[in-house]
């Protein structure tokens, strides 16, 4: 059954057919079937709106202990500087998981201790007493222990992938992910640890790399599955089933004699388990959830507006757990990935915090020689999807455009020439999380050889060379995000846009239809911008002997009410039917915090605004 809608529009909005866009220095993309301008990112149309975050200096009491492997240290100097030498011991309880993401428990608390100790628990809170039996320091650890069950199981599936898949060789993987960083804020925001991948590091730059859906996990299951979540045997209606029995890349590395880490920090917004269920059984061997949670909700330990535990940085202690797997496993096939949210998820400017962190993180994994057997892929999910500059051209742009760097090591590039040269060449063409998917099983299996790529194929390793007339059709980049479109502003009145209108706000409210005693049924308040979206010149010449229909494309940013939420949909035409369909996601670009709280449905959240009885 489909609601009956009012679907009267209110077309106040200026006219924008002439306004101008921001100027393009060349192309990141341009080849027959995409051209993506490259954009300055400090143009003048957002320049108001920029600001530099310098690194934050946490302001919590120091440390008196710290992890070095499986020992726990005591900090002497810390002691006698910041104490005053008032130290008597410290005691530790572990963390446990208890059966899923949500739960966990502190065991017993273990012996006292007042010099370095070797400990068997992966996770601990540690207080530590002074001499008058107060509390002077409290604190989180995390560690990486060896654990004989996991490389008993990995020991035996090396020796069988080596005998049946016979990969030519054998490299590690590390993924370091970061939340809502698009390309043109990591330059403003993170150009040292930009600099430091570019040039000590020579990664390759994947220029066109671009997102296939809205949010961090839609964009994370085709990154690590190969597939788009709507292929999965999951859907929304299904947010309270678990994850542990789909195939995520992973358990590819894990089955082959891979030792596999999952760390996130920011554990109310993790991928798998913001509105979602997680995993009752931990994804990797080693699986920072239930640290991580604890680690929340010990209110005594944040400070600098929760970003700080102590003296640290919430995303230092999940790089260091990222580190310190890689030196324990340093000369054992390993698999890690790891995102960091908390420092950049929210605005783009305090993302500038994450810029010191990683580049020391990225210096200490280069200097100490962890990437002469790995491949290191930083990446981030999508850019930031809303604020000020999220309402620009730039903005809209970019949010598409996330990052995407591989490094790889020396002896590699070496000994396989043609690999490089065509992920040169990949870095000038347009690339989706399908084809980092297929490149991690090109890892995975890796037998030397250069397979050739066709157009039709959905996820294309880089290895091998994307084809030049690769189109976001193609790719399976749909039109909301597609950014090799050129745009031509339309008047918002004109009937076509006010249709257009109409489609986006019919498709929202049939979605909140089940939520109708909850959610109030929206209207179109105000029609901000209208464009209609076409191919350039080189593409439609390209395009003009396989063309057999007349679709118009159409991208809107609305106002609707109640609530004034701010979205921006896409729209075909069908030219011969007359008829309008939305064109895959529609993205909210403003803030919603509280409006639809009535509702645990993280794909409906941004749409609905809670009746009032409901709201309270």
């Amino acid at each position: 059954m489909v609601a009956q809608i009012d679907t009267t529009v209110v077309a106040v909005g200026p006219v924008l057919a002439t306004q101008t866009l921001p100027p393009a220095h060349g192309f990141l993309i341009d080849t027959p079937a995409c051209r993506i301008p490259n954009l300055d990112p400090f143009d003048s149309s957002i320049s108001q709106f920029i600001r530099h975050q310098g690194k934050i200096l946490c302001s919590g009491k120091p440390s008196i202990t710290y992890e070095d492997g499986n020992v726990l240290r005591i900090n002497w100097t810390t002691v006698k500087d910041f104490y005053e030498g008032d130290f008597k011991h410290c005691k530790y309880q572990p963390i446990m998981r208890n059966q899923s993401d949500f739960k966990f428990f502190y065991d017993k608390f273990r012996d006292t201790f007042n010099q370095d100790v070797e400990i068997s628990e992966e996770f601990v809170r540690i207080y530590c007493i002074s001499n008058s039996e107060s509390t002077i320091n409290t604190n989180f650890h995390s560690l990486i222990i060896p654990k004989e069950a996991v490389d008993e199981r990995c020991e035996k599936n090396i020796k069988h992938h080596v005998t049946i898949n016979k990969p030519k060789e054998i490299m590690n993987v590390v993924m370091i992910g970061v939340d809502s960083m698009s390309r043109l804020n990591f330059m403003r925001q993170m150009p040292l640890s930009r600099t430091y991948l570019l040039e000590d590091l020579e990664a390759i730059e994947m220029l066109g790399y671009t997102k296939v859906a809205d949010n961090t996990f839609l964009n994370i299951v085709p990154l690590t599955t190969g597939k788009f979540v709507a292929e999965l045997p999951w859907n929304r209606t299904m947010s309270r089933k678990p994850f542990d029995g789909y195939n995520f890349i992973w358990k590819n590395f894990s089955n082959c004699g891979y030792r596999t880490l999952y760390a996130e920090d920011a554990p109310d917004m993790n991928a798998f388990t913001l509105l979602k269920e997680g995993f009752h059984f931990p994804p990797a061997d080693y699986y920072n959830r239930a640290f991580s949670f604890a680690m929340e909700r010990d209110g005594s330990v944040w400070n600098n507006d929760h970003k700080c535990v102590g003296d640290r940085l919430e995303a230092e202690i999940v790089l260091k757990y990222t580190e310190d797997f890689s030196i324990l496993f340093r000369d054992k096939p390993h698999f890690g990935f790891s995102f960091l949210t908390r420092l950049s998820h929210d605005d783009v400017n305090v993302a500038g915090a994450a810029d010191d962190p990683h580049f020391r993180f990225l210096q200490r994994i280069h200097k100490s020689g962890l990437l002469e057997k790995t491949i290191l892929i930083y990446f981030s999910d999508h850019g930031n999807r809303i604020g000020h500059i999220r309402n620009t051209f730039v903005g809209r742009l970019e949010e598409r455009l996330p990052i995407m760097f591989f490094v790889l090591p020396q002896w590699f590039k070496k000994k396989y020439p043609n690999v490089i040269e065509n992920m040169k060449t990949n870095s000038r063409r347009l690339t989706t999380p399908f084809d980092v998917y297929e490149t991690l099983k090109d890892i995975l299996y890796f037998d030397g050889t250069l397979k050739q790529a066709s157009v039709t194929d959905r996820g294309i390793s880089l290895f091998s060379e994307v084809p030049r007339d690769r189109s976001c059709d193609t790719a399976a980049i749909l039109p909301h995000w597609c950014t090799c479109l050129e745009r031509e502003y339309v008047p918002v009145t004109s009937v076509n846009v006010t249709n257009a209108a109409k489609s986006i706000l019919n498709h929202i409210n049939e979605e909140l239809f089940d939520y109708g005693h909850l959610c109030e049924v929206l209207k179109v308040q105000e029609i901000k911008e209208a464009v209609l979206m076409t191919s350039n010149k080189g593409v439609l010449q390209h395009l003009k002997n396989t063309r057999i229909k007349a679709v118009l494309t159409f991208q809107l940013t609305f106002v609707t009410s109640p609530g004034g939420g701010l979205f921006e949909g896409t729209v075909n035409l069908d030219e011969t039917t007359g008829r309008y369909s939305t064109a895959g996601d529609i993205s909210r670009i403003n803030r919603y915090g509280d409006q639809s709280k009535c509702i645990d449905n993280f794909h409906l959240q941004k749409y609905c605004y809670c009746k009032t009885a409901s709201r309270q």
